[in-house]
């Protein structure tokens, strides 16, 4: 096996490394969905929504900006 470790077990710290904005993790731990840096805030709106109908958790990171801290 090339990668033994499945993509729905990455640490969040995986997953924010790798560029996502934003992950939901169902009621044991394992990631449900990412979302790539948000638009609006209506986007961020709809994946709360559809995470919490759905009983996931939901992670949102600040975005990095060039030349500057998070």
């Amino acid at each position: 096996m090339k990668h033994p470790n499945p993509v729905n077990l990455q640490a969040s710290a995986e997953v924010r490394k790798s560029g996502w904005q934003a992950e939901t993790r169902d009621a044991e731990g394992h990631l449900c969905r990412t979302h790539v840096p948000f638009e609006t805030d209506e986007e961020i709106v709809w994946l709360v929504r559809e995470a919490l109908e759905h009983g996931e958790t939901v992670t949102i990171w600040p975005i990095a900006r060039k030349g500057g801290a998070e």
